[in-house]
């Protein structure tokens, strides 16, 4: 339920701990924002109006938070830091953020889902700390997105042919990081 976007009625109501037609209640009055699946009477909940709605009506969100996807980001530029906070909020996503490759052995300990991994770190090479994490069998499905300023089209062809699932050259369009990260979430 880690990656889940929408909630059913009936997730709702377990969350919130009210009954079903409670929650219909709650759509249809316009209390809680949600829509009709076309072709059906089943409603759906977005997690961004739920959390809005629960937040509004101090109904604890805890159950939301525990079921977040992990991210450890990883770079030596603080303002880099501070864009992956801003892009990934944390109701939504549970982000910690490390300024030296070598802090990356954090990831033993908070099991991201998806590593963003600054390829060039003043501490130690990117590569050597994705092989690092490759190597941990408690690691093995961990999405790791490596990220550089200073690299070539051939040099960004021969990461993808290692141990990273994906690449992205700085500077980045947040949007593109965004998609990318959600993609790795949903492999």
């Amino acid at each position: 339920m880690h990656d889940k976007k929408g909630f059913t009625t009936g997730e709702v109501a377990e969350l919130c701990h009210v009954t079903i037609p409670t929650v219909i209640k709650w759509i249809e009055s316009n209390e809680l924002e949600g829509f009709k699946i076309p072709g059906s009477k089943n409603r759906r909940i977005t997690r961004e109006n739920l959390i809005k709605f629960m937040k509004k009506h101090n109904i604890p969100i805890d159950q939301l938070q525990k079921n977040r996807p992990k991210i450890l980001a990883v770079d030596d530029e603080e303002i880099i830091l501070e864009v992956f906070q801003g892009i990934f909020d944390e109701d939504s996503y549970d982000i910690r953020c490390v300024s030296r490759g070598f802090d990356a052995g954090l990831a033993k300990e908070f099991k991201p889902d998806v590593i963003i991994l600054d390829i060039c770190l003043p501490d130690i090479d990117g590569n050597t700390v994705c092989e690092y994490v490759r190597n941990m069998p408690e690691m093995k499905n961990v999405r790791i997105l490596g990220i550089s300023g200073n690299i070539t089209k051939k040099e960004l062809n021969d990461l993808k042919k290692r141990n990273f699932d994906d690449i992205l050259a700085k500077p980045f369009d947040n949007d593109l990081l965004f998609a990318k990260v959600e993609k790795l979430l949903r492999k």
